[in-house]
Parts: C-alpha cells; structure tokens; sequence
C-alpha cells in the first residue's frame, strides 16, 4: 500500500472511532456518573471482550429500560449508562457491586453515594428468551424505582 492510501485509512479509522464515542459516551471512558446528582442509574457493565450473549444482554437490558421507563429517563429520575470495567477510571465498580461477571445492577445514589443497589443476576438465565428477560428486568425496576 502507498503512504497515501495508508493516510487515508488511517483518517477514515479515527473518523469511525470518533463517531462510535459520540454514539456512546460511557465508551468514551468518561465517568458513569456526574459528581453530585440523585436518583437511579440502570447501569450495563462489560469488559473490553464481549461476546455475542454479552452483546444480548446489553441490549435486552437497553430496550428493556427505554421501553418501560422512557418518562423516568426523560425526566432524569433514571438514567441509563453502559460501563467498561476494564477502563481504570471503572473498575472501582467492581467493588462497589461486588461484580463477578458482565452485569445488570440498579444503583440509588444521593449526592454520589450509593445508598442501595441490586444486581439484577437473573439476566444471564433469560437471555435465551427475549420477553421473560424483558419483562424480569422491567419488573426488577420498576420495584426498585417503588413503581410496584
């Protein structure tokens, strides 16, 4: 290949990772969080390898989510973060969730504190079956959030 047409892949490469960061910035290695806010934070935690049923799980959560509480994520009573565990600045949720594996958890914060979570780790059992693990982590929320 020439100098050129290594440039120019080069260009489109940093182009494309570009646009991926703007399409998810918990990706982006920023924090989950923003430093004194309330309220629930559904989170996604991955690693930097993710399979196709880690892949799933992330989107049934996804759906799940905005398809059931869109008025609470508009409103910020909930918010809605995919988290890399591997990034440095992230692996302190390993910790505060106690988190053995690529997880679902539902966090309260008041003013960055945690005052309860629940991982939801029912999600690897259901992830065969789209509507039972849409509607275990439909249900999970909206007890957590005091819907139910």
């Amino acid at each position: 290949m020439t100098k050129r047409t290594l440039a120019t892949l080069g260009i489109i490469g940093i182009a494309i990772v570009a646009v991926a960061l703007a399409a998810h910035p918990a990706a982006s290695g920023e924090p989950a969080r923003t430093p004194g806010t309330d309220g629930v934070v559904a989170y996604y935690f991955h690693g930097n390898v993710r399979c196709a049923t880690c892949k799933k799980i992330e989107a049934f959560a996804d759906e799940a989510v905005h398809q059931g509480f869109q008025e609470m994520l508009e409103n910020g009573a909930l918010t809605w973060r995919v988290v890399n565990v591997d990034e440095p600045e992230n692996r302190h949720f390993i910790d505060d969730f106690q988190l053995v594996t690529r997880s679902v958890v539902l966090a309260e914060y008041d003013d960055d504190a945690i005052i309860r979570w629940k991982n939801l780790d029912k999600v690897w059992q259901l992830v065969r079956s789209k509507d039972a693990f849409i509607d275990y982590v439909q249900g999970e929320t909206g007890q957590f959030l005091g819907e139910e």
